[in-house]
């Protein structure tokens, strides 16, 4: 059985290729809706679980993905059709020391914030669900892992949506 060399060079060529995955469809809604911060028994200082909501908060409208962005409780989201909304628990919690960053020469004092970034759509699906860690880790303050954190959760909405 003779194979002509164009035929093998292909065939050669296509198992060298990676196996295609079927791209994962992306999700659509005009407006998101933000929830306050879930810390559940993880002892965080309040004023991380509120820069955490209005960094969300801040990111997701920079981002310009989501026609509307509406905070938590507001009654105007009810009468979004495509609504989705955005539940944030915090998983763990470790505040670092910013001095401790600034003169050690190798990385300690690092403040790390992981939680779990859930999108549910208006029937109460989820439609995703993420781990997300923000953190700082050599200079800044300790509230930088806010900022950080709500970056990478706006990465994973803009990705997904």
């Amino acid at each position: 059985m003779k194979i002509s060399l164009g035929i093998f060079l292909t065939l050669s060529a296509a198992a060298l290729l990676p196996a295609q995955t079927p791209a994962t469809p992306k999700l659509h809604a005009s407006a998101i809706q933000i929830e306050l911060v879930d810390v559940g028994d993880v002892s965080i200082p309040a004023e991380f679980r509120y820069a955490i909501y209005e960094r969300l908060i801040e990111q997701v409208r920079d981002s310009r993905k989501f026609e509307k962005v509406f905070r938590s409780g507001d009654k105007a989201a009810a009468s979004v059709p495509d609504l989705v909304t955005l539940h944030t628990s915090v998983e763990a919690f470790t505040e670092g020391s910013e001095m401790k960053r600034e003169l050690a020469p190798v990385v300690v004092g690092s403040t790390k914030v992981d939680v779990t970034a859930q999108v549910t759509g208006k029937d109460g699906k989820t439609l995703l669900t993420e781990k997300v860690a923000g953190k700082v880790r050599i200079f800044g303050e300790n509230l930088g892992a806010t900022n950080d954190l709500a970056k990478r959760i706006t990465k994973l909405l803009v990705a997904s949506f």
